[in-house]
């Protein structure tokens, strides 16, 4: 239980700092002098890097146990957003943002945390217990989301930033909770590195990454532009604030209500139906008029969709090819959601840059809903043979 409860004291301080980075675009482009293309190239680059690292960060976690992965990552995203708050210029603020902080997030966010809840509970409980562990992201996002947006008022973007680095310091010492006991490595039974070229070798387990990478566009490019978006249209900073904390409020329950759901129903059946729920929000939103009231309630309908694709799809991955090497099977899974992530992220400035207009990313972001539905219909859920194997091994 221990290792549950700072698990998910983890993911609350890591998701909950990374989800504020759209209230530091206005006061730092401001500052910097430099265009929104160049914020958002530094949050494509973190998700990009988290991306690509979290495979690693999975397999080290695996291996040799999280927790001191978990230290390494929480100093690495530390240093990250210490330089990104004394940077002088877009050089060093992309590299502090983008690049340490990615580095960052890979060690102490869902690949490495959710595989210790997958590892510690048993297979009748594992979904419920992942839906809490990736809701402890949206508490994070509902709590940060505010108080930074009052830090900013108060203190400017540099000083708030520093306060955070103090609280992203704090995951080292939560890491030290992270004790599991390890698992015998397998043997050539179908099990450990066989379980991992079953899975790169399986159609179903691509659709997967395909669908994940849809997600990955669309909550990127939404938590980075949504508040711009807001302000633009003459709605006031605080509520803009306000959208982003009411995304993670509903987000709570919806995440665990998912997983809930997960031990019950198909999953896969369950994540075509969010899927296809989180493009009719947002076609909703583009239809009416801009204003508070449709701001907070496409924030409600999209928060309670927001992470609740990442207990059923992170169960997908246990359920299907085994829990032993979760860790690096899902971790590679987030590298298709982070790469998603990094064109959501850089396309909106991109575009916004060139056009004046958001609208042309939301039309992809709605279309990507429909692909990841499709994906997810066509997955058929029933576990591998290696799967079986690690069961009965474990």
């Amino acid at each position: 239980m221990t290792a549950l409860i700072c698990g998910s004291l983890v993911i609350t301080l890591s998701m909950g700092v990374r989800q504020v980075s759209g209230l530091f675009l206005r006061p730092v482009t401001d500052d910097l002098n430099f265009s929104r293309e160049i914020f958002g190239l530094a949050v494509g680059l973190q998700n990009l890097v988290w991306g690509l690292t979290q495979p690693v960060a999975g397999l080290l976690a695996d291996r040799l146990g999280a927790r001191w992965v978990v230290v390494g990552a929480g100093v690495c995203y530390a240093l990250g957003l210490g330089l990104a708050a004394v940077a002088p210029d877009s050089v060093l603020f992309v590299i502090g943002l983008g690049v340490l902080a990615g580095l960052g997030q890979s060690g102490t966010t869902f690949a490495v945390i959710l595989a210790v809840i997958g590892r510690l509970t048993p297979p009748a409980q594992r979904s419920r217990w992942l839906g809490v562990g990736s809701a402890a992201g949206s508490v994070g996002m509902f709590v940060m989301v505010p108080a930074t947006s009052i830090l900013l008022d108060l203190v400017g973007w540099r000083s708030a930033m520093l306060i955070l680095v103090g609280l992203v310091a704090m995951m080292a010492l939560l890491a030290l909770g992270l004790d599991e006991a390890r698992e015998p490595q397998a043997a050539d039974t179908g099990t450990g590195r066989g379980a991992v070229a079953v899975a790169l070798a399986d159609r179903d387990y691509w659709l997967l990454n395909l669908g994940f990478a849809s997600c990955g566009f669309q909550l990127a490019f939404v938590a980075t532009y949504l508040p711009t978006m807001l302000t633009d249209g003459a709605l006031s900073t605080a509520l803009a604030a306000g959208v982003l904390a009411c995304i993670g409020a509903f987000n709570i329950p919806g995440t665990y209500l998912a997983g809930a759901a997960g031990g019950r129903c198909r999953k896969t059946r369950l994540l075509a139906v969010l899927y296809l729920a989180r493009g009719a929000a947002m076609a909703g939103f583009l239809a009416l008029p801009l204003s508070s009231a449709s701001a907070l309630v496409f924030a409600a309908l999209f928060g309670l969709l927001w992470t609740a694709t990442v207990p059923l799809t992170s169960g997908l991955v246990a359920d299907l090819w085994g829990r032993r090497d979760m860790g690096l099977l899902f971790g590679l899974a987030m590298v298709g959601h982070q790469l998603g992530a990094f064109a959501g992220a850089w396309t909106g400035g991109f575009v916004f840059d060139r056009t004046g207009s958001f609208m042309p990313v939301w039309l992809v972001a709605i279309g990507l809903s429909l692909t990841a539905a499709l994906c997810h219909a066509g997955l058929r859920e029933q576990a591998r043979p290696c799967a079986l194997q690690a069961g009965a091994a474990g």
